[in-house]
């Protein structure tokens, strides 16, 4: 290259550069945020617009745009497919709460306010009991496939010109996991998406397509999950915006969040074979071990985690386990300033006072103690007996909204030794998981 060649390269090779760094500063700076959540027909199913529009608001304050509503169509072998919007497909029932009473229509409800609320919704279309058979079964799967479809159609005829902004894309339950499934199999997994995906696009009715696997470590490796959907993303006939979005499976159980990266790592891998495909998270935001609500510490760690590899995310769920219509405000306060300051806030609660013990028959100890304070709140004690956490106190989320929140500041400890000297201490946490230090010990004997 002559001295002129190199006066005539040099200032695309100074754009480049510049264009390249750019573009790492602008990655480096994008927030770990939830963009969205699931909403089940059981919680939001008998909403009036006033409600509707109080959870709304609530997204809207934690930075989100989107919902996906599950599911409109649930069916189960022998049985009439159980429905959550007005239906003419045959072999259909009105899906019903507990107490019978039948849903009205919840496509409709939750579309109509996302509308005015300028909200994007995610509808999720049917669902059958026996995929949870594990094994894949083409005969039934196909079937399900051509009635899912006529779903589609009556979802699309009914909604999608009424309410353009909202509709705006399609969710598949079907939930693939990393089993040991033959290729055979995944070939037939691929047929049935393809059916649906094929169908939408013959029907003009192709908007942005989601569908949420997940994966548990204890039955395989992420390496085989990646290769798993390199063969199924080579058959699949998805178009420019669908979204693949695997669960993070912290909340139920498959990963510990020390094993997220690696296969959110490998995933990255795989979705970077279908260039048209993007890849979003469903992060969990519950803990399996008594269905409880994650910390907003938890949460911000599994975003933070994924951040390096997804283009977005959505939760399963925030509207079930963190938004202030059936959880403590405190989830929102904590999150809201996660949002507004880029990081979690670090004031402990303070240290629970006055812990008193009692005994009581039947080898039982019941503790009582002073509440602790903190700049946002209490989102739960932790129990310590003889040095050894125990138990934690966390309020339950209650879906009829009358319940006053806050974890109680009692514990029962039960099936103890007799005439046995017990030593217990409490420890408040915080929703950003900042904990107290130990209250003072107190010991007592049973009876």
């Amino acid at each position: 290259m002559n001295k002129t060649d190199r006066k005539t390269l040099n200032p695309f090779i100074i754009l480049a550069v510049f264009l390249l760094l750019l573009s790492s500063a602008i990655a480096g700076t994008k927030k770990a945020a939830a963009d969205g959540t699931f909403i089940q027909p059981m919680l939001c199913g008998f909403w009036t617009d006033a409600e509707w529009q109080k959870e709304i608001t609530a997204l809207k304050n934690a930075g989100m745009h989107y919902i996906v509503i599950s599911t409109a169509a649930e069916c189960a072998p022998g049985k009439a497919a159980r429905v959550i919007y007005p239906t003419n497909l045959p072999n259909t029932e009105r899906a019903t709460r507990g107490d019978g009473i039948p849903y009205p229509d919840v496509i409709e409800n939750c579309l109509r306010n996302a509308e005015v609320s300028g909200m994007k919704v995610f509808v999720g279309i049917g669902n059958n009991e026996s995929w949870w058979k594990n094994k894949i079964d083409s005969t039934w799967l196909y079937k399900q496939m051509d009635f899912d479809n006529e779903v589609c159609d009556e979802l699309w005829q009914l909604y999608k010109k009424k309410y353009p902004n909202a509709f705006y894309g399609w969710y598949w339950t079907y939930e693939i996991a990393n089993f040991d499934y033959t290729n055979a199999e995944l070939d037939e997994i691929a047929t049935a998406m393809n059916i649906q995906l094929d169908h939408l696009i013959a029907a003009n009715e192709k908007i942005p397509f989601m569908w949420c696997p997940y994966m548990n470590a204890k039955i395989g490796t992420a390496e085989k999950y990646e290769v798993m959907w390199e063969y199924i993303f080579k058959q699949l006939h998805t178009t420019a915006g669908d979204i693949f979005c695997p669960q993070d499976c912290v909340g139920a159980g498959g990963l510990t969040i020390n094993e997220v990266d690696e296969w959110f790592s490998a995933l990255r891998k795989a979705v970077d074979t279908k260039p048209e495909l993007e890849f979003w998270s469903d992060v969990e935001t519950f803990d399996h071990n008594d269905w409880s609500s994650a910390s907003i510490g938890r949460i911000v760690k599994q975003l933070k985690i994924e951040q390096p590899y997804v283009d977005n995310y959505i939760t399963f769920a925030y509207s079930h386990y963190q938004s202030p219509t059936v959880a403590d405000s405190g989830y929102q306060k904590t999150y809201v300033d996660y949002l507004e300051n880029g990081k979690i806030e670090t004031i402990p609660p303070t240290e629970p006072g006055n812990l008193n013990a009692v005994s009581l028959d039947n080898g039982k100890v019941r503790l009582a103690w002073n509440a602790s304070s903190d700049n946002i709140g209490v989102c739960k004690y932790f129990i310590y007996r003889n040095g050894v956490k125990i138990s934690k106190k966390q309020p339950e989320v209650f879906y009829d909204r009358k319940v006053k929140f806050g974890p109680t500041i009692t514990f029962t400890d039960e099936k103890l030794k007799a005439d046995t000297k017990y030593t217990y201490q409490v420890q408040a946490c915080d929703f950003a998981d900042n904990v107290s230090p130990l209250s003072a010990p107190v010991t007592v004997t049973t009876k």
